[in-house]
């Protein structure tokens, strides 16, 4: 039970979550992680700066460590591009950046899972671009 407690206590990961441009993913040459339905809509998909009120994470789920991951002393960041839609659900996850061992897919499985309050824009509901950066550390 000990054990447990420090595993808890030292090795989740945090998350920190940026606003991140549709226009600043283009000029840094990742519009070709878009899928098509994507680029169809993307005018309806709006940063941060274009919203009355950006979106409010409710409920964040913090990824775990596989046992691979953790035998092999791998620590760093996986960043994920993608939308919190008008709907609330997180869409369109693309990796920019990832870690070995399992633990970019525990990252995009912890961002599917999170639960928010969409951003408005004119008093409705809109779909806007975030940036999720998940950092493993052990320590």
């Amino acid at each position: 039970m000990y054990r447990l407690s420090i595993m808890k206590r030292y090795a989740q990961p945090l998350v920190v979550f940026v606003i991140l441009g549709l226009s600043l993913c283009e000029g840094l040459g990742h519009s070709r992680y878009l899928n098509e339905a994507t680029q169809e809509i993307a005018s309806e998909i709006y940063s941060g700066k274009d919203v009355a009120i950006k979106a409010i994470v409710e409920k964040n789920s913090e990824p775990s460590y596989t046992r691979d991951a953790r035998k092999n002393k791998i620590e760093g960041t996986v960043i994920l591009k993608c939308v919190f839609a008008s709907n609330g659900k997180v869409t369109n996850i693309h990796v920019i950046s990832g870690l070995p061992n399992g633990l970019t897919e525990r990252a995009v499985k912890a961002a599917q899972k999170i639960k928010f309050k969409p951003a408005t824009r004119d008093g409705k509901p809109v779909s806007m671009w975030m940036q999720l950066e998940y950092n493993f550390n052990l320590r």
